[in-house]
């Protein structure tokens, strides 16, 4: 959100409502996992943080799955031949 380039609110809005979420559930989880206050908040954080690039990276591998998939099924099938044709003797 910082940065220089250009980037559309949807963009923001998606990153911060993954970011919010993931550390949300995360703090529910590790909750009974860590003990120190200090060490649990360093992970909660940790996950967040790295949540929106790992949403994005699984919205890129869907996306070029996708798009592989539609490559295969656009390509025409060759037709079956059937039975040969004879060659004529001469």
């Amino acid at each position: 959100m910082l940065s220089e380039e250009k980037h559309s609110w949807a963009w923001v809005a998606r990153r911060v409502a993954v970011a919010s979420l993931v550390a949300c559930l995360s703090g529910y989880v590790l909750m009974d996992y860590i003990a120190s206050p200090g060490l649990r908040m360093g992970a909660i954080g940790a996950l967040a943080y790295s949540s929106p690039e790992a949403l994005d990276a699984g919205l890129r591998w869907i996306k070029a799955r996708a798009e592989r998939e539609v490559e295969k099924v656009s390509k025409p099938k060759p037709k079956p031949n059937g039975k040969a044709k004879r060659s004529k003797r001469k």
